[in-house]
């Protein structure tokens, strides 16, 4: 081989050894899936919250949530309270361990976004409060109650532990 080729050879090799840093060092898209309020269905919508919220905690080596319809009913009633607001507010959680005996524990993630579920899962992994909730060892159940709130989703997810 002649030096002129090696050469070539070489800096094609850099060049590939660039662009494979490039890939891998670049910011990964800040949305996964892109997502629209038409046809969206609220009940999937939830149960893929569910999936995701589950794959968050395997990822932790903590147990899945089962699913409480009696946590998703509470959730439902509070994601319609929500409805047409401009800011998201929490509300006492006592009613929601009144009707949900014999739980003793109860907390909430809410959500207003036009956005994936797999996103909505990411954003509250990224805020201390609602990622507390999502991985907390002593919750064990959970009920998503979502509903679409003009070109958005709003939801509620309620966790519930003894």
């Amino acid at each position: 081989m002649s030096r002129k080729a090696g050469g070539v050879l070489v800096a094609v090799g850099l060049v590939l050894a660039a662009v494979a840093v490039f890939l891998v060092l670049r910011p990964s898209p800040t949305t996964t899936e892109p997502w629209s309020a038409d046809g969206a269905d609220p009940v999937a919508y939830a149960a893929e919250l569910v999936v995701g919220t589950n794959a968050a905690r395997a990822d932790e080596d903590l147990p899945a949530l089962t699913v409480s319809q009696c946590a998703t009913t509470e959730a439902t009633v509070r994601a319609e309270g929500l409805t047409g607001g401009e800011e998201l507010e929490h509300a006492s959680l006592t009613p929601v361990i009144e009707a949900c005996a014999p739980a003793s524990t109860a907390a909430e993630n809410l959500a207003r976004a036009a956005a994936s579920p797999h996103d909505v899962v990411d954003a509250w992994l990224d805020s201390p409060g609602h990622r507390a909730n999502l991985l907390d060892p002593d919750l064990e159940q959970v009920g998503i109650g979502c509903l679409l709130d003009g070109d958005e989703m709003l939801c509620s997810q309620v966790f519930l532990g003894p």
